[in-house]
């Protein structure tokens, strides 16, 4: 498993890397006029952490000084694995050592910029019935719609959820997700 030292170095990317990321307000109004949600005046960092069964995701953002990120300006939208969800990695997951392991699968389910499941139809309907997108953990997401359902993926993985009730603040959109959509391997 890796050291603090390694834990610390990764969790100060991980902030580094999302506090650098700059807010350009192209269009708050439509962002908050989205029929799925109700807007809140909550930051995205407030959502999650009243958020139900997201008390792990919401560890690891305090862990990674991610609450200041997440307090600021810069929009965000997180497909926040449940409690259950990350659970379910198993005991290669657990414990302190395990903490840079869960960071980076954090990682791999935050998408830059505020997006609405509507925004998401409509760039599917704009589309060939894909839409991708960059993680700031490097990997790509995959959102498709069968349906009234609107799924994701990792592009490169095997677990799939689809996108229910989202949670909308000011600076961010929270998707609770029943599953973690990496395969991402704690020793590698």
């Amino acid at each position: 498993m890796m050291g603090k030292a390694r834990f610390l170095a990764l969790a100060s990317a991980l902030a580094l890397g999302l506090s650098a990321c700059s807010y350009d307000p192209v269009d708050e109004e439509a962002a908050a006029t989205g029929e799925g949600a109700e807007m809140s005046s909550e930051t995205l960092s407030a959502l999650i952490a009243s958020g139900d069964g997201l008390d792990t995701v919401k560890d690891l953002m305090n862990d990674a000084g991610l609450a200041d990120a997440f307090d600021g300006n810069a929009p965000y939208t997180v497909f926040a694995p449940t409690d259950e969800a990350m659970a379910a990695l198993g005991p290669d997951f657990e414990g302190e050592e395990a903490r840079p392991a869960l960071l980076a699968v954090l990682r791999d389910h935050i998408v830059p910029g505020y997006m609405t499941i509507e925004d998401i139809t409509a760039a599917l309907e704009r589309g060939d019935g894909s839409v991708e997108m960059q993680t700031m953990g490097e990997r790509t997401l995959t959102f498709t719609q069968d349906g009234d359902a609107v799924t994701v993926k990792q592009t490169d993985g095997d677990q799939v959820a689809t996108l229910g009730q989202s949670m909308q603040g000011t600076n961010g959109v929270v998707y609770p997700v029943d599953t973690v959509l990496t395969d991402f391997d704690p020793e590698g």
